[in-house]
């Protein structure tokens, strides 16, 4: 493994860095501080893209050494996200192809119905969008509108719904719920008791949106990841490791549509 180190880049918290090359894959890494972490973070944001976060005052050599020592991570990293990108589900909005909803796959079926105002419906095995008129092309700005909608209303009622049942269940009370898209984080938890939960989650198997929001309603509790935060977690999802596991094998299929 080779490194390339150019700090011409530095800003005041953030070093971007060039390149990593890790066998025959050539990768980017950019060097970002936290003032809250106390040790370093490695993330593929994508087949070609590392995120490194390291705590304040942390060297860059520190950063590429850790990268080296985590070679073999990243190669294994490498070749989920190459069964990611050759996993057909969720890769189009065409008539026909095969979206991910509750964790199940369902046909995406485009229906020409009349109709002026576009809307979609559900059913165990499919989702529709009904159209005015047939639409040719994949991906058309019509059926991406109506169905990030329905996503987004779904995923509204249903985390909305979950986080009140367990709030209630753990005995917090969190402050309001806020729906995110974002690359790298399912949730999140502000010191004001705030929920943040990423809307994608609505595309998971129902105990796995069950776990990530036990797993932000805890932290109202514990503002950490002690032995006592997981303790409080198991207490509640017992089963917390499968559905971490599901999200590590899975969860990038659930950003292949609507990235734009």
């Amino acid at each position: 493994m080779l490194v390339k180190q150019d700090y011409a880049n530095f800003t005041a918290n953030i070093w971007i860095m060039q390149t990593i090359i890790i066998e025959n894959h050539t990768l980017g890494w950019t060097l970002r501080y936290s003032a809250r972490r106390r040790s370093f973070q490695i993330r593929l944001l994508s087949a070609t893209e590392i995120l490194v976060t390291a705590p304040a005052g942390a060297s860059p050599d520190k950063a590429a050494e850790i990268l080296r020592s985590k070679s073999a991570w990243i190669l294994r990293q490498l070749k989920r996200l190459a069964a990611v990108a050759a996993d057909a589900t969720n890769s189009s909005l065409a008539h026909g192809a095969t979206l991910l909803f509750h964790g199940e796959p369902h046909s995406l079926l485009l229906l020409a119905d009349g109709r002026k105002k576009p809307h979609v419906t559900y059913s165990h095995c499919s989702i529709t969008v009904h159209l005015g008129e047939l639409v040719g092309e994949a991906d058309h700005p019509l059926v991406i509108q109506s169905l990030k909608k329905w996503y987004l209303s779904a995923a509204q009622s249903t985390l909305l719904e979950r986080l009140t049942y367990w709030a209630g269940q753990i005995g917090v009370r969190p402050q309001r719920l806020s729906l995110r898209d974002q690359k790298t984080r399912w949730g999140s938890c502000s010191s004001r008791g705030g929920i943040s939960l990423n809307w994608r989650l609505i595309m998971a198997p129902p105990p796995v949106i069950d776990y990530l929001v036990i797993h932000e309603l805890c932290h109202l509790r514990h503002p950490n990841h002690s032995p006592a935060y997981w303790r409080e977690v198991a207490r509640w999802c017992p089963d917390f490791r499968l559905h971490r596991q599901w999200l590590r094998q899975h969860g990038a299929l659930l950003g292949k549509i609507f990235a734009g």
